[in-house]
C-alpha cells in the first residue's frame, strides 16, 4: 500500500515525461539526437538537489542504511575493518551513538518494521538480532556457513530472510524463536533477499546472474529470472507490482512480479548498484557512474534526476517513510542525506 504520509507525485513526472515519438520530431538526424539526447540529461540534473547533510566517522564502506520508522534516526554500517553500527540524528546529522566492533563483523542490516529490532549479518557468518534502541545483543541465529551479504524482515516483522555466499543459501527464520523455517538454494552464492509487501515471496539474487522468487509459506520455487550475469540486487516496489533487479550490467532491470516479464531497462546505472524505492513508489533510487545518485520515475523509466553524491562507488541507499529524505552511503566512507521532495516537481 502507498504510504499516506507521502504526496502524490504522478502529475508532476507526466509533465516532464518525454515519450519516444516527441523526442524524434525534435531531433532528426543523428546530429540533432545526440544534442536532444544532451539536453535531457542536463535537464534531469538541473534541479538536482545539494546534500543537506553529510555524515562522517566510518573507516571502510557503508554497508548497510535503514530509516527509523519515525524518520528521526539513521542506522549505518560500516563494513570489514570498521565492524561499527552508527546511530545518527537525521535532522542534525548528530552521531548519537555507536559500537564498533564489539558486535562482530558487520556487513549488513535490515531495521523491523516497528523500529524495534535491529538484524545484522556479518562476513564472520553471524546473524544477530539487535535491539535497536540500546544495540544490546538479543539473539544470535547460527546456521550460515559463510559470510552473510543480506538482511530482509517481512512486513509483519514475524520473519527474516538471510543470503549467504559459502553455503548457497537463503534461510528463512521466525524472529521470536529463532527457529529456520525453510532453507532455499541459489547456486554459486546468494547476495541478496526482499520480501514483497504483502509477505507471499521472497526474491533473493545470486551472484552469477540468478534470480529466484520462492513461496514464503512453503519454501517453494516460485519462478526464475535470468538477468545478465555478475552479482543480482533485488527490490519490491511498494505495492509489490514490480521487482527492481541490478547485475554486474550497468543498468537495472525492472520485472512484472506476477508473470515475471520484463518492463523495462534503465540505462546508465553503476554495476552491482544499491537499490531504494520511495515508500509511495514514484521514485526508485539507483547507483549511477563515478559515485552518483540517480532517482528514476519506475512506471515510465525516466530519469528525474541525477545526484552528484560520492567520490566512491555508492553501496547502500534508503528512503525515510516520508518520501522525501533519501540517504546514500558509498564506498568513500560517507552518509549524504538528501531532500529529494521536489524531484521530479
Amino acid at each position: 500500500m502507498p504510504n499516506p504520509l507521502c504526496e502524490p507525485r504522478a502529475a508532476s513526472f507526466e509533465r516532464r515525461a518525454w515519450t519516444e515519438r516527441s523526442s524524434w520530431l525534435v531531433a532528426r538526424g543523428s546530429q540533432l539526437l545526440l544534442s536532444f539526447a544532451l539536453a535531457a540529461a542536463a535537464l534531469a540534473g538541473a534541479d538536482a538537489p545539494e546534500p543537506a547533510l553529510t555524515l562522517a566517522g566510518h573507516l571502510s564502506l557503508i554497508g548497510g542504511l535503514a530509516f527509523t520508522p519515525d524518520g528521526k534516526t539513521l542506522i549505518s554500517a560500516g563494513s570489514y575493518v570498521d565492524a561499527a553500527l552508527c546511530f545518527w540524528d537525521a535532522q542534525s546529522g548528530e552521531l548519537k551513538q555507536c559500537h564498533r566492533g564489539e558486535k562482530g563483523s558487520v556487513s549488513c542490516l535490515a531495521l523491523s518494521p516497528d523500529g524495534k529490532t535491529l538484524a545484522v549479518g556479518g562476513g564472520d557468518t553471524s546473524l544477530r538480532l539487535l535491539d535497536a534502541a540500546s544495540g544490546k545483543v538479543l539473539r544470535a541465529i547460527a546456521g550460515h556457513k559463510g559470510g552473510v551479504n543480506s538482511v530482509a524482515f517481512s512486513r509483519n516483522g514475524r520473519l527474516l530472510a538471510s543470503a549467504c555466499d559459502g553455503d548457497e543459501a537463503v534461510k528463512l527464520w521466525n524472529v521470536a524463536s529463532g527457529e529456520a523455517l525453510h532453507t532455499m538454494t541459489i547456486r554459486w552464492g546468494a547476495h541478496s533477499v526482499a520480501f514483497s509487501p504483502d509477505g507471499a515471496l521472497l526474491a533473493g539474487g545470486g551472484r552469477f546472474g540468478r534470480l529466484a522468487l520462492w513461496n514464503v509459506a512453503t519454501g517453494g520455487h516460485s519462478a526464475s529470472l535470468l538477468n545478465g550475469k555478475g552479482k543480482i540486487a533485488v527490490a519490491f516496489s511498494p505495492t509489490g507490482g514490480m521487482l527492481a533487479a541490478s547485475s554486474d550490467a550497468p543498468t537495472v532491470q525492472l520485472f512484472a512480479t506476477k508473470g515475471g516479464r520484463l518492463l523495462r531497462t534503465l540505462p546508465q546505472c553503476a554495476p552491482n548498484s544499491p537499490l531504494a524505492f520511495s515508500p509511495d513508489g514514484a521514485l526508485l533510487a539507483t547507483g549511477g557512474p563515478e559515485g552518483a545518485v540517480k532517482l528514476w520515475n519506475p512506471q515510465t523509466g525516466h530519469l528525474a534526476a541525477t545526484l552528484k553524491a560520492h567520490e566512491g562507488a555508492v553501496s547502500a541507499l534508503a528512503f525515510a517513510t516520508d518520501c522525501k529524505t533519501l540517504a546514500s552511503g558509498s564506498e568513500d566512507r560517507t552518509i549524504n542525506l538528501w531532500n529529494v521532495s521536489n524531484v521530479g516537481k
